[in-house]
This record gives C-alpha cells, structure tokens and sequence, in this order.
C-alpha cells in the first residue's frame, strides 16, 4: 500500500521537465516588486502595532481613571474620618467642660456648707441606762423590745413605729 501511494504522489507531480518549465514562465521577482512586498508587510506590522498602542492607551487611561477615582473616594473618607475625629473631640471638650462647671459648684457648695447634724439622737450609752432592756415607746402603739442586737428574721420581731 505505501508503494502505490508513493506511486500515485509521485504521478500527480509533473516530471521534472516540465516544472522547470513553469518555474521559468513565472514572472520573475523585481527589486520593485520585493520592495512593495516589504512596504506592504511593515504597513500590515505597523497596523497591528497601532492597534496594540491603541489598546494599551485604553488600558493606561482605564487605569488611571480608576485610580483617580480611587483617590477620590479615599479623599472622602479621609475628610469624613476628619469631621468625625473633630467631632468626636468636640464632645470630649464639652464633656470636660461640664464636668469642670460641676467640680466648681460642688466645692462651692461645700465651702458654704453648715457642717452634718445628725438626722437622730443616738440612744443613751449602756454605762448611764440601768442593765434591763429598755423599751421604746410608740404613738398609740404598744411598747414593744428593740431588736437593735438581734438580726431580724421575722416580721414578728420587728419593730412597728407606725
């Protein structure tokens, strides 16, 4: 089988005589001619070369819009990070102000202050009362034991002043 198809590629191609023939009919290649050539390729490379700068300035300004606008919003939150920093510091201010203001009146108020009187007059000392208990008196209530040295558990042994 290789050998008919070798066979058969090898009928398909003129003899020899006649392609030299043919080569020899075909327009011979001028200086002209190959200069065209050359003029028509660098032109189809110089397209292809414009067309790839056209797309990297694109790609170069696409960036630098991106940036800009990057820089744009780090602006923004940088002035509001700002606002809220003068802010919060502003309410510090106040605060301490405030409480300053405060300070001021309470220590006035206790230079003019009378000194503490006892809302009520302790019970006589034990050395000065007899040694049985003593026993309190109440309006219309009946007199009942003070339970000042025993913990109070119960209602019951509460005192009632009312």
């Amino acid at each position: 089988m290789e050998g008919t198809s070798a066979a058969a590629n090898s009928s398909s191609l003129p003899p020899p005589s006649r392609r030299l023939s043919q080569i020899r009919r075909r327009k011979k290649r001028t200086r002209e001619d190959m200069f065209s050539e050359i003029m028509e390729s660098s032109r189809s490379d110089r397209a292809h070369v414009n067309e790839w700068k056209e797309t990297v300035s694109k790609y170069r300004k696409e960036v630098s819009e991106h940036e800009e606008r990057r820089d744009q919003r780090e602006e923004r939150r940088d002035a509001r990070d700002e606002r809220w920093r003068q802010e919060d510091q502003r309410m510090k201010d106040a605060t301490l102000g405030l409480l300053r203001r405060l300070v001021e009146v309470q220590e006035r108020l206790l230079e003019n202050r009378l000194p503490l009187q006892p809302l009520f007059h302790p019970p006589p000392s034990p050395c000065s009362v007899s040694s049985s208990p003593r026993r309190v008196r109440t309006r219309g209530a009946r007199l009942r034991t003070p339970s000042h040295s025993t913990p109070v558990d119960s209602p019951s042994k509460r005192l009632s002043f009312f």
